[in-house]
């Protein structure tokens, strides 16, 4: 149980945000102790299953409340401003290019119910942010190329968003730490915590070591439950953390140029289809977003894939049918009830979390290590949102049936243009037997139904409740 020499803090994780949290803490002159697996696939974790779009504006939806917008939106505009400071010197400690692409197209196809609406949310952010956002014809997006089934209506260019390769960029954070020497890596997963007798922090590790550390920093993502489960002596009191599930695929060959990403729109609970340049002339696919238990299955699905290939094919390129697949990834996202990260101290000053980034962890990487450093070593902290102690008022069950049951009935019957009065009556029919199981004692199905949500009351569980439903 000795405690590593000089350390001042343990950082747990080692996803985009820990690496970057423990680069932030040694170049501000603290011991870190990193605590997290280094080699192998990391197969499941969100970081190298991202697509690493740096999309301050194309991440808004018109649902969002004003107020959203411009607390979200706000955030991430700093967190892509502050990239280009971050960069450069992370270039030059790691010797690596870590170019970023500059600029993202997003599209509105008929594959997306009121993607022109979605359009006119994103340029209005981007605008009321002093950012430039460039209407387009279709045809003039490089590699865009839908099906006929699936026209192109809309294009919106965004020259202030930008993508990174996240591979490189985690690699790159790898070898700066490895070679630092105020960091010592323990590559074994964190199980558990406790207070020890000197008031430090005891980690107990996956191999049955131990560590001590006078401040810990979670950055564990969907890891965060699991490893709370095994501490019970800590008193935090943090939100539940959940996961999404999120599928991707990495294609060589495909016969169409792409100097830029496109996307569509936010929908179905997901970042809408999105193809991303990767270097030697290879496509990142991706799109999916699922409420699934954290690390359940560390490979994609065949329908998950099929559905991914296929529909990002038809809505933006069907020359990727002609591409060869290399890689499939799955990660798990981590989120919160009410979608926004949780950052700083928690209820036991000795411990900090940097996680709950959803599907803006690489975006938002450098910013939540600049906040988290700021806490370690008293300067000035910046000011945000993200109060890890605070209280979460979820929505109840029937207001989250009537604003999103649209967005479920879209996952099995894409309208492909203008709504059919036949997916209006679906969406009335699960309304209303949802609504009514969930309110009705004597029902077994209503019990489940209930049981369902009171784990989950975010709108992306409304899946597993038709499940919960059709059992």
């Amino acid at each position: 149980m000795a405690r590593p020499e000089g350390a001042d803090v343990a950082v747990v994780g080692t996803g985009v945000i820990g690496l970057a949290t423990a680069w932030e803490a040694v170049r501000r002159g603290l011991r870190v102790r990193l605590i997290g697996p280094r080699s192998g696939e990391h197969r499941g974790q969100a970081s190298r299953a991202a697509g690493a779009m740096l999309a301050p504006f194309s991440e808004v939806a018109a649902s969002d409340s004003p107020q959203r917008v411009a607390l979200e939106v706000g955030e991430r505009v700093a967190a892509r401003d502050l990239y280009d400071s971050w960069l450069p010197p992370l270039r030059e400690a790691s010797g690596r290019p870590l170019p970023l692409t500059p600029g993202l197209w997003v599209v509105a196809t008929t594959g997306g119910r009121g993607d022109a609406t979605e359009l006119d949310a994103i340029e209005d952010a981007a605008v009321t942010h002093g950012h430039r956002a460039e209407r387009h014809d279709p045809r003039e997006v490089p590699g865009l190329s839908p099906a006929r089934s699936c026209t192109a209506h809309g294009a919106l260019w965004l020259p202030g968003e930008a993508t990174i390769d996240s591979g490189e960029l985690m690699s790159a954070l790898t070898d700066v730490l490895l070679a630092h020497a105020d960091v010592a890596w323990t590559e074994a997963e964190a199980t558990a915590l406790a207070p020890s007798a000197a008031g430090d922090l005891s980690i107990t590790c996956a191999e049955a070591s131990r560590i001590t550390a006078p401040r810990v920093v979670l950055a564990v993502g969907v890891g965060l439950t699991d490893l709370l489960a095994g501490s019970p002596d800590l008193a935090l009191s943090l939100p539940p953390m959940l996961a999404g599930k999120g599928v991707s695929a990495l294609l060589r060959h495909v016969p169409m140029p792409l100097p830029t990403a496109i996307r569509t729109p936010m929908r179905d609970f997901a970042c809408g289809m999105h193809l991303v340049p990767r270097a030697d002339g290879m496509v990142y696919v991706g799109a999916t977003n699922r409420l699934a238990p954290s690390g359940a299955v560390p490979y994609p699905l065949v329908m998950e894939l099929a559905d991914l290939l296929r529909e990002s094919g038809d809505e933006l390129s069907t020359k990727l049918y002609e591409g060869e697949v290399v890689d499939t990834r799955v990660g798990y996202r981590p989120y919160t009830l009410d979608h926004l990260p949780l950052v700083g101290p928690t209820a036991d000053p000795r411990v900090l979390i940097a996680s709950g980034t959803y599907r803006n962890g690489m975006l938002l990487a450098p910013r939540l290590a600049e906040m988290i450093a700021g806490h370690l070593t008293g300067d000035t902290v910046t000011e945000h949102p993200f109060d890890p102690t605070r209280t979460i008022t979820p929505s109840a069950l029937p207001e989250t049936l009537e604003r999103w049951l649209p967005d479920l009935v879209d996952l099995f019957l894409p309208p492909h243009g203008t709504p059919t009065a036949m997916q209006g009556v679906l969406a009335d029919l699960l309304h209303e037997s949802l609504r009514g199981l969930a309110a009705d004692g004597s029902d077994p199905r209503g019990a489940a139904v209930r049981r369902t949500w009171q784990q989950a009351p975010v709108p992306e569980a409304l899946w597993s409740l038709l499940v919960t439903y059709l059992k």
